[in-house]
């Protein structure tokens, strides 16, 4: 019995064991489809079907098994099939992917053009917004991906979850600030600080107020902006301190601008998160395996 004779058997089972709907439905003659499960039948040396007058009743406990294997069988078989017909082709489609600015310039200025490039038949879609809006966005399935950073407030049922980068926030300020003479900082120098820290909308926010409110520290937040880059040169001609992740030290070409690590930092943890989906497509597969080979490849 080959895959076309299983799907004729799944049929006659969800015809109610009614041949002549089955037969239709298969678009073979009723004595066709008969034949054929009678030879399998002799050829197995097994019944799959009770019959009562000669008409099909019901399935063997035999059958039974038969069945479930069947569905299982057939649902491979459509996925390689499918799977051969997508790897046949070059790329096509499109992704959306949501990442927040910091992310993108920090995380994703190579990996990213590299495969716009490589893929001119992909539209990619950069969805850039705070973490808050694309958890929205991620929840409700309008996105294929989305970078947030953890923890992030998403059931496990929801999404898969692949860590990208992991490092920690740390403190970047004028090299005459009197905080330049720690090699580490404690949280409760903070104390009265002036600081330039991201908008709410971001998750970085977030977890330096959490911060602060555990260590018992009131620093006093004088700027909130949506731009990295401007909260570092914020600190260029200014006592303003900010707070941003470590990483950013390699891009660092503002002069008298200095980075010191806390006691007890704050971890930055990149996750990448992808909807849970009983199949998801050639491209899916595809932009996922890149982005995780390229970023076991360029750990810290």
């Amino acid at each position: 019995m080959d895959i076309k004779h299983l799907e004729y058997f799944v049929e006659i089972v969800n015809s109610k064991f009614n041949l002549s709907v089955a037969s239709k439905k298969l678009n073979i003659s009723q004595p066709a489809l008969s034949a054929i499960v009678r030879n399998f039948e002799a050829e197995e040396n097994i019944r799959l079907f009770e019959r009562y007058n000669g008409r099909l009743q019901n399935l063997t406990p035999s059958g039974e098994i038969f069945y479930k294997n069947s569905l299982t069988l057939i649902e491979n078989y459509q996925n390689m099939i499918n799977e051969l017909r997508e790897s046949s082709v070059q790329y096509k489609g499109k992704v959306r992917i949501g990442i927040p600015p910091l992310i993108l310039s920090v995380c994703f200025s190579d990996i990213l053009p590299a495969m716009i490039l490589e893929n001119p038949d992909i539209e990619f879609e950069i969805i850039e917004q705070g973490a808050y809006e694309l958890r929205k966005l991620l929840i409700s399935k309008n996105l294929d991906f989305a970078v947030l950073l953890q923890p992030i407030d998403i059931s496990p049922g929801i999404t898969n979850e692949y860590l990208l980068q992991k490092s920690e926030l740390t403190a970047f300020m004028n090299s005459g600030n009197p905080l330049c003479k720690e090699k580490k900082i404690r949280w409760n120098q903070m104390n009265g600080q002036p600081i330039a820290i991201f908008h709410d909308t971001f998750m970085i926010h977030h977890h330096l107020v959490d911060q602060f409110r555990i260590q018992g520290v009131h620093p006093k937040i004088s700027v909130m902006s949506f731009n990295w880059d401007f909260l570092l040169l914020s600190t260029k001609n200014s006592s303003l301190i900010t707070i941003l992740p470590s990483p950013i030290s390699t891009m660092l070409n503002v002069p008298n601008v200095v980075e010191r690590h806390f006691h007890d930092p704050i971890p930055w943890r990149v996750m990448l998160h992808q909807p849970k989906k009983n199949r998801y497509s050639h491209i899916e597969k595809y932009i996922l395996k890149r982005i995780l080979s390229y970023f076991n490849n360029h750990q810290n």
